[in-house]
């Protein structure tokens, strides 16, 4: 009896040691974090314990026991540099410490920060480019999405028909080297994309939507409304779509003419991007939307609304039921329209 008994206490440990180590192994190669960059820094004399914990608390790490272990079975107790480093989403444990251990830190003086933020177009990219610096950003229209099909082979740039990057350069902020090429910034963007939509993808193909028209969907709604009202609106619609209603979004308008439209832009603009003339969704995305605007379009909230409208003077957005509602809503609204 008390030989078994020592045997099933050696058992369980063997279990409980493999189920640690699947679980160690687990965070080792998964990514840590997939929403934005962080940045920590290391201090000259912090020990492994004080750099764990740090990651843990910027959220560059899932598990401060994890990056311990790891960075034991690494030998990497007294290898880890100081300095200020920044993690892109995506990371594994392993590749952090790597980091760390190489001493890959940001060099501020060598590096210029750029935010794009939710919603820019391509356009308003290229012009916050430039404004950092890159003076020939404007090459980037020159660009297709083919050109980096090889590379991002899971995004399916080469179905885009189109070509267009429009969409798919990610609103982020990003640190580039003061001399970096324009297809290196391009390529950065896709990248983060390609991270951050990682969900996204395969949740698109299990409701049946084109990822891509998920993708025109929040460009959409990124023009369209505020981020507490996109679900609501992408319910909306998507409703108009199924019901061959055209779409009457006044955004996809705009992004074509590139200036607020008048009235008779709506029955005088022979474009596809006129979503009051043709039905459908427009060709493209018209800007680059985040993950909000992602997320409601994957996920449209239902409701009996088959209208709405922006309230001018505050961005407010007005759903209406019926027809009748709508132009009320437009009289009361919209009379300088």
């Amino acid at each position: 009896m008390v030989k078994n008994h020592k045997f099933s206490r050696v058992y369980l440990g063997l279990i409980v040691l493999a189920l640690f180590s699947f679980y160690l192994w687990r965070q080792i190669v998964s990514p840590q974090f997939l929403d934005a960059e962080k940045e920590v820094a290391v201090e000259r004399g912090d020990g492994v314990f004080s750099v764990a914990n740090n990651l843990k608390i910027a959220g560059a790490i899932k598990s401060r026991i994890a990056f311990v272990a790891a960075s034991l079975y690494r030998g990497s107790f007294a290898a880890l540099k100081a300095g200020q480093y920044v993690f892109e989403p995506g990371l594994s444990l392993r590749q952090i410490i790597s980091k760390i251990e190489k001493g890959d830190v940001v060099f501020g003086s060598n590096e210029v920060a750029v935010t794009i933020p939710e919603g820019f177009t391509l356009a308003e990219i290229i012009n916050r480019l430039k404004e950092s610096g890159f003076d020939d950003a404007d090459h980037i229209t020159k660009m297709k999405a083919d050109d980096f099909s090889d590379k991002f082979s899971r995004l399916n740039l080469s179905g885009n028909q189109s070509g267009a990057l429009e969409g798919f350069l990610f609103p982020d902020t990003y640190r580039f080297p003061k001399d970096a090429g324009l297809k290196e910034i391009v390529e950065r963007m896709l990248k983060r994309f390609e991270s951050k939509t990682a969900a996204i993808r395969p949740a698109a193909e299990i409701s049946r939507r084109d990822f891509y028209d998920v993708l025109i969907m929040a460009s959409i709604l990124e023009k369209e409304v505020p981020p507490a009202d996109m679900p609501v609106a992408a319910g909306v619609l998507w409703k108009r779509l199924q019901l061959d209603i055209p779409l009457q979004a006044d955004a996809t308008l705009v992004y074509d003419l590139g200036r607020p439209i008048k009235r008779s832009d709506t029955t005088a603009l022979d474009s596809h991007y006129n979503t009051y003339k043709y039905q459908g969704l427009p060709p493209t995305p018209i800007a680059n939307p985040g993950l909000t605007a992602m997320n409601a379009a994957l996920y449209p909230q239902k409701s009996n609304y088959l209208y709405y409208l922006s309230r001018p003077h505050d961005g407010a957005t007005i759903f209406s039921e019926t027809l009748e509602q709508h132009n009320l809503a437009k009289a009361k609204y919209l009379q300088s329209y």
